[in-house]
């Protein structure tokens, strides 16, 4: 069930692994923060709250907060009515003295000016952490019994959940929602309190009460994450939660049906589903709307496909400016200063490496042929190594010369000292470009099919490991020799 809100109801494998760790340390009674771009969090399409469904699946009980019931915003209400009022402004009629000297009736009224209501005042953090724990104790039925020889009604609620005064420890896990929060910043605190009262009651690991936290970084104190690390609290950031697989089970399941059995049609739709793939990496949305728009799949109209599916999706609000394309090692978080752009939906890691929305390669033409290169490797290439070996046995029947002179002139080369291969060997080592040389230099003689044949396997070879994609025409006519 985890991760069946990714992708239309499809659970993608990578989302549940990245869920099940989450998963692991909320059940192992580890309070958890997890933290989510705030770019996904604004989302219309509920990507956060569908994620959340997943987890809350997978749990047995829980509280959470704020409740659907509750508006969150029921505690800036609370919180503000007993703060004093701001100062009335001055309607603009004119002062009645209290005595009678004539005058009044010399004052003309003026007409009232609208005076527009004052802001709501928001709480500060104290009262925010207040009527949060206030909330709680709500939903776990504290109020009226409480302790009273607590001063502090925010220590009694953290107390009680430890099992103070009742002896019953709330195990439940408590789930807050901080973006729906006033002041997002009050779970943290939440968080933190709570992992100190229940470190201080001594209770093994089972039987602790734990909460897990949604948040953006946007929302929090700069550093707070990397201290709450510190605290023994796990931080989970959403951050290379989908792989390659997820990217290629979206675009497979976006793409038409289909309709010819020919397995050079089955080839190139190959080729094409892996160029989607590439070029979109964890932008699950970008990949299943270019699976759909990119009918032909051919190399010359992916960036005009490109174009139309980001015209019509919404964009992000930020793109940084500068260049990490394809860094490796990009760790389990995102660095410092990423994070305006990972917030705003522009960067995420995927494959072992740093990605930028797509949007970005609309500026960067040869971005996007470097990732067709890396799909028609990625397809192709084991193909053409099947190709080669088959090959071989071609020139072995059409050798003109001996094969042990045909594998010492052409053959693959060997360190001075070491022993010669077999004759046989070292014929069916032979690379492409070499075959064909053979075959330009009379040692091998080839039928006019074979010689094309050769000569497209050669010329495609040659293109892909000068890191150079394949135009329409040569992948054409591969697919059409790697299928007869």
């Amino acid at each position: 069930m985890i991760g069946t809100a990714a992708a239309d109801g499809i659970p993608l494998p990578g989302i549940r692994v990245w869920l099940g760790r989450l998963l692991a340390d909320l059940n192992s009674g580890r309070s958890c923060l997890w933290l989510l771009p705030r770019r996904m969090l604004d989302d219309t399409d509920n990507q956060a709250d569908r994620l959340l469904d997943d987890v809350l699946h997978e749990l047995a009980d829980f509280v959470l907060l704020p409740s659907d019931e509750t508006p969150g915003a029921a505690s800036v209400r609370s919180t503000a009515s007993g703060r004093p009022q701001a100062a009335r402004q001055w309607s603009g009629l004119a002062p009645v003295p209290d005595f009678d000297d004539g005058l009044p009736d010399l004052l003309t009224a003026r007409i009232p000016v609208p005076t527009e209501p004052a802001p709501p005042v928001p709480p500060t953090p104290a009262e925010a952490l207040s009527g949060l724990l206030e909330r709680l104790a709500k939903e776990l039925n504290f109020t009226g019994d409480r302790d009273p020889a607590s001063t502090d009604p925010t220590d009694d609620v953290l107390v009680r959940l430890t099992g103070g005064g009742t002896g019953t420890v709330e195990t439940r896990p408590l789930v807050v929602r901080a973006w729906r929060e006033p002041v997002p910043s009050a779970a943290t605190h939440l968080l933190r309190r709570l992992v100190a009262t229940t470190k201080e009651a001594g209770l093994p690991p089972d039987r602790r009460p734990r909460a897990l936290v949604m948040a953006s970084t946007e929302t929090l104190p700069t550093g707070l994450p990397d201290q709450l690390a510190r605290e023994d609290i796990a931080v989970h950031w959403w951050w290379g939660a989908t792989g390659r697989l997820d990217t290629a089970t979206v675009v497979a399941l976006a793409r038409p049906l289909l309709t010819s059995t020919m397995e050079r049609r089955y080839l190139h739709e190959a080729v094409t589903q892996a160029t989607i793939t590439e070029v979109c990496g964890p932008y699950l949305d970008i990949a299943g709307a270019l699976a759909s728009r990119w009918d032909d799949g051919r190399p010359e109209t992916l960036m005009s496909a490109l174009h139309d599916v980001l015209a019509h999706l919404p964009g992000p609000a930020a793109i940084p400016s500068q260049r990490v394309e394809g860094t490796r090692h990009p760790g389990r978080r995102p660095d410092e200063k990423l994070l305006v752009a990972w917030n705003a939906g522009t960067i995420d890691s995927w494959d072992g490496r740093l990605r930028h929305r797509p949007g970005k390669d609309l500026t960067h033409e040869q971005a996007v042929a470097a990732r067709v290169w890396l799909a028609q490797n990625h397809v192709l290439l084991p193909l053409l190594d099947d190709a080669r070996d088959q090959f071989a046995a071609t020139v072995r029947r059409r050798a003109r010369v001996p094969l042990a002179r045909l594998a010492q002139d052409y053959g693959p080369r060997r360190e001075p000292g070491t022993p010669p291969e077999p004759a046989g060997s070292a014929v069916d080592m032979m690379e492409l470009g070499a075959m064909w040389s053979a075959h330009c230099d009379g040692a091998i003689r080839l039928t006019p099919a074979e010689r094309r044949r050769l000569r497209t396997m050669r010329d495609a070879r040659n293109c892909l490991a000068h890191r150079a994609p394949l135009d329409s025409p040569r992948l054409q006519f591969l697919i059409e020799e790697l299928c007869c």
